[in-house]
């Protein structure tokens, strides 16, 4: 019980001042009754300073009454907060606590977090699911391979990669036997899993029961002739199956019947890649044929392989008669010149070809000249890719010219990279763009001179040399002379054939010349000009002209005066 001066001290503070919440405001905790130590044991260890240790108590219920129920325990409850310090505390009154709002943890927040190969515990969700992981985990364990996590994860999506996981035959294996009976999965890439032979098989054998996956990659897996020939048996079966990529495998002409037969039986394959394995004439021989008899392939890929010569008369034979391929790569073959004759020949004949790749092939100017005489017959190709080959820049500019000049022509990329061309070609490049704004292509350097048989004796321009400042204005009237006198013209709205020298380094300007405006200045005043000061456009554009240019048109900045 506080004393009476106590008492008087809290009654004097004054009503401004928060209280401390009272006891008789808290939950009551009803707690169940342990060993209670007797009052002689409490005193002995205050003093002493040891506690024994005592049994805890069990928190059972939690009631809303009262701590301190009846009245007489009022005085008890103020004693309790004096005794807490109630006069020293200053309690701040604080607003009620909003409620907070958490957004639930769905699939597509989970898909945010990376996602690793560790190990991770799985809810209980799906029986299904639980039964497909536990018969991949039997099935490895009767191989003797570990599960993999990351196929684990993914089981049950509609596309799995694993691409580089370094499977092998036996991992490989214990994957196809669980997809076999999958229905909700439709693309597949393992690509570099090194699953050889047997992995291929086992793949090959789940492809046959499996109608559900659309598109399979399976390169650089190393399966070799045996492997391409269960490919060759399921694609027989599979109806499902539209995409098949089989590049980098080691296949070479020993399995090339096979693939010839599966090309032409073939009924609902789509694209397939036989990309960067050994298929050599005898290969070509073989696969031609079978592209001429197939009408539902849309994407073929040849690159990469040997079919050299005869494999590309083949092959163009074969192109001639299809009816259906739109995209057709045959780049890097070593085709020489007569098989770059044998496909202009198919160009003439074919309608149904959108894209055509014949990097790499060792194509001269003869060749390149056949096949631009195709564009005057040949309507649908769109893309040409020609670069890498020995084309020269004649062939370029045959190519460019046929582009230009024949109405039947429509194509939309000329892909020569790595082949030289004049300013020629470039001219009529922009000619063609002017007629056709979508048209784009791509080459090599640009040559001071060409480098046809007809080039060997002609005078040319040492690359190696600095430029001349004046042909660097010759070049860009050349590349540009089209240009250059619409923007002249805009200058001569009275058709006078005369502008002011302002006007004059204007247009120069829009050609991006380089050259030095202070002494362009006083080269104007020597060309021929009219009793008012103006350029005549006849005289300036002359070579006689243009050598009065020589000192003040430079390459550039830091390049010394000639």
């Amino acid at each position: 019980m506080a004393s009476d001066v106590e008492m008087e001290s809290m009654k004097s503070r004054p009503s401004s001042t928060p209280r401390i919440p009272t006891l008789s405001g808290r939950a009551k905790l009803v707690r169940t009754p342990g060993k209670t130590p007797e009052a002689s044991t409490i005193t002995e260890e205050r003093e002493t300073g040891v506690t024994e240790p005592v049994d805890p108590v069990l928190i059972t219920e939690i009631s809303g009454k009262s701590f301190l129920e009846d009245s007489e325990n009022s005085d008890e409850e103020e004693l309790y907060q004096h005794e807490l310090g109630a006069d020293d505390l200053e309690i701040e009154a604080t607003s009620a606590l909003e409620p907070v709002c958490v957004e639930p943890m769905t699939e597509s927040r989970l898909d945010e977090y990376w996602d690793t190969d560790l190990e991770e515990e799985e809810e209980e969700e799906h029986v299904e699911e639980d039964r497909t992981v536990s018969h991949y985990k039997h099935v490895c364990h009767n191989l003797g391979v570990v599960p993999i996590s990351y196929f684990i994860r993914h089981i049950h999506d509609r596309e799995i990669k694993m691409r580089f996981h370094g499977l092998g035959p036996a991992a490989t294996t214990a994957i196809s036997l669980i997809l076999k009976d999958d229905v909700h999965l439709e693309r597949l890439n393992l690509q570099g899993n090194w699953m050889q032979t047997e992995g291929g098989v086992a793949i090959a054998k789940m492809l046959e029961e499996n109608d559900y996956l659309t598109e399979v990659v399976l390169g650089d897996n190393k399966l070799g002739n045996e492997g391409g020939i269960h490919m060759c048996k399921m694609l027989d079966i599979n109806a499902g199956l539209r995409i098949l990529d089989l590049s980098g495998n080691d296949f070479d002409d020993n399995c090339a019947e096979h693939f010839a037969t599966a090309i032409e039986e073939s009924k609902y394959i789509k694209k397939l890649n036989l990309s960067r394995n050994r298929f050599g004439e005898a290969g070509g021989e073989w696969l031609g044929p079978a592209i001429g008899a197939n009408d539902r392939l849309d994407t073929l890929d040849l690159s990469w392989n040997h079919l050299r010569k005869g494999g590309a008369c083949a092959i163009a034979k074969g192109l001639k008669e299809n009816v259906g391929l739109k995209v057709c790569r045959l780049a890097w073959n070593g085709f020489g010149p007569e098989g770059g004759v044998a496909m202009a020949e198919a160009l003439v004949a074919n309608q149904s070809l959108i894209e055509l790749d014949l990097t790499g092939n060792r194509l001269n100017h003869f060749s390149a000249e056949k096949i631009a005489k195709s564009f005057k017959i040949n309507d649908t190709l769109r893309i040409l890719r020609m670069g890498n080959n020995l084309i020269t820049t004649g062939g370029a500019i045959a190519l460019v010219n046929a582009v230009n000049n024949y109405e039947a022509c429509e194509l939309q990329l000329l892909d020569l990279t790595d082949v030289p061309v004049e300013y020629e070609f470039l001219r009529i490049v922009e000619e063609i763009k002017s007629k056709k704004p979508d048209f784009r292509v791509i080459h090599g350097p640009v040559a001071r001179s060409g480098n046809t048989k007809k080039d060997l004796h002609k005078r040319g321009i040492n690359p190696y040399r600095k430029k001349e400042p004046v042909v660097i204005l010759k070049e860009h009237i050349m590349v540009n002379d089209l240009r250059l006198i619409d923007i002249l013209a805009r200058y001569d709205p009275t058709g006078s054939f005369c502008i002011t020298p302002e006007d004059f380094v204007t247009a120069l300007d829009e050609l991006a010349v380089p050259y030095d405006k202070p002494r362009l200045r006083e080269a104007i005043q020597k060309i021929s000009t009219d009793q008012s000061g103006r350029i005549l456009l006849g005289d300036a554009l002359q070579n006689k002209d243009l050598e009065q240019l020589k000192r003040v048109v430079t390459f550039t900045e830091n390049e010394p005066e000639t």
